[in-house]
């Protein structure tokens, strides 16, 4: 029984391996740009951003789809779509056809998401439930990196071959068909429907999404921008820009293994830490022009992100539980909000602020402005 649970968990954390990819080949923006000269480059950007909108969407359809078909089957679902779609772009390198896959791809990655956390919710109760929870954060950074590594490497063999990563969807279906009972339907109580019509924590809500869109949109700049960075101010090559997502993604790693004990410690002041560290990142990378530099702001950055996101989720659900799936919805959709509109942010910052060094210092001032509002706002232990 034991050795069932335990694979149970393996397969369903390794989940986390997908949908924690979409960032893979962000690496290629160079070297597609070059490729699809004729396309604007704010649109060979969104390619790596655009599953984020998509994914958004998927999970508000998620429920109701689940409802019908069931939570595994419909995680399969997801995961076979990012198998199909992920790998496409090495056989077909028609822009409009890996525009297209990429945002197939997010709705995978959404029926990804929403369904394993809810297969996880279903099969483990209290303190292994959280166990788990919180696993997913460092397998998600665990797989960003190596999927980053490795879609870097691939990169010298052109950059359509780096969407072999993706293959690892169909080695992850497998295990997760195998390793996973068939789950229930997803459910919808009365008491959450009750809830979620109730308003008292409409107020901080916004304000938590708020949070999480301006974090996110700034982040994902980084990520977007940090391997063209590298290239265009001659710090590197793209291989070695790759290193830098590499770096995002081993920042997200420590962030999620640590969370739970960082927030313990740092308790309602958390917040106000977790945007401290995403501005030095900024500051690091806007003021020191080196590979070495790069390569720290990219750490920070990736731990910022990956503390903020799960400390948000967390302050909503237990802040905002009178407001049911409202809560947990809103703060997805801002979060995917704020990773799709990355490329259109560094379009806007482009107009009033050239070079990248001042598009990073504007964004650690923004990260310095959240970081007092969270320190003035009222506390109060989430």
């Amino acid at each position: 029984m034991a050795k069932n649970r335990t694979l149970m968990k393996v397969s369903l954390l390794s989940t986390c391996l997908i949908w924690a990819s979409i960032n893979a080949i962000t690496a290629n923006i160079p070297e597609m740009a070059k490729s699809f000269s004729d396309v604007d480059l704010y649109m060979v950007e969104l390619i790596a951003t655009v599953p984020s909108l998509f994914q958004m969407l998927s999970v508000l359809l998620s429920a109701p789809i689940a409802k019908r078909f069931g939570l595994k089957n419909t995680c399969s679902l997801g995961l076979l779509l990012c198998g199909v779609f992920g790998v496409l772009p090495i056989f077909v390198q028609d822009f409009y056809v890996v525009f297209a896959s990429r945002c197939v791809f997010g709705v995978g990655c959404g029926l990804i998401v929403s369904n394993a956390l809810s297969l996880i919710i279903e099969f483990f109760e209290g303190p292994e439930r959280s166990s788990v929870i919180g696993l997913q954060g460092s397998v998600g950074g665990l797989g960003s990196a190596v999927t980053a590594l490795v879609a870097g490497r691939l990169l010298a063999f052109g950059w359509n071959w780096s969407f072999v990563v993706y293959a690892l969807a169909f080695f992850v279906l497998a295990l997760f068909n195998f390793g996973v009972p068939a789950g229930g339907a997803a459910k919808e109580t009365q008491e959450t429907t009750a809830a979620a019509g109730r308003g008292g924590s409409v107020g901080y809500l916004v304000l938590q999404a708020a949070f999480m869109f301006c974090s996110i949109l700034t982040l994902t700049l980084f990520v977007v921008k940090a391997s063209t960075y590298i290239v265009d101010a001659g710090l590197g090559d793209a291989q070695q820009g790759s290193l830098a997502i590499t770096l995002v993604s081993v920042g997200s790693l420590v962030a999620g293994a640590l969370y739970g004990k960082i927030r313990s410690v740092l308790s309602d002041f958390a917040l106000v830490v977790f945007m401290a560290i995403g501005a030095a990142g900024f500051a690091v990378a806007a003021l020191f022009s080196s590979f070495a530099a790069v390569m720290v702001a990219s750490f920070l950055i990736g731990y910022s992100m990956m503390a903020l996101v799960p400390h948000l989720q967390e302050n909503v659900s237990v802040r905002c539980a009178d407001l049911g799936q409202v809560g947990t919805n809103t703060i997805l959709v801002a979060q995917a909000l704020g990773a799709f509109g990355a490329p259109y942010l560094g379009t806007f910052l482009a107009r009033f602020v050239p070079g990248l060094p001042g598009q990073f210092l504007v964004c650690g001032v923004v990260f310095c402005v959240l970081a007092v509002v969270a320190w003035v706002m009222p506390k109060g232990r989430a």
